[in-house]
């Protein structure tokens, strides 16, 4: 999947962080809306302190959502993308989840 077809409000394309949270949309969530309704509801979850934090691990990427931030983890590493945790702010992934969930959703419907 094109990575470049993640878009959100603020997106920075070359941003490292920008490009980890398209990267896992697009790697782990893919065009699922079952995927990207559950974690939308698990990040409200966790900031709504109903859960602590939350944890994904996925085909690429190992996700744990806190409170205030998210950390991705890349379970792989190439030249492209360097391994390790990447912490990026709550409030950065969930506006990137909610337009992927737009976009997963329009797609799914048909318009």
């Amino acid at each position: 999947m094109n990575q470049d077809n993640c878009n959100w409000p603020g997106r920075i394309p070359g941003d490292p962080a920008h490009d980890r949270i398209a990267a896992y949309l697009t790697l782990d969530i893919q065009k699922s809306p079952a995927w990207v309704d559950e974690l939308a509801q698990k990040i409200d979850a966790v900031q709504s302190g109903r859960l602590a934090s939350w944890e994904r691990n996925g085909n690429a990427y190992y996700l744990s959502v806190y409170p205030q931030h998210v950390e991705i983890e890349a379970n792989f590493t190439e030249e492209q993308e360097p391994g390790g945790v990447m912490r990026i702010p709550l409030t950065t992934f969930t506006d990137a989840v909610k337009a992927w969930q737009v976009t997963v959703h329009h797609r799914d419907t048909g318009k």
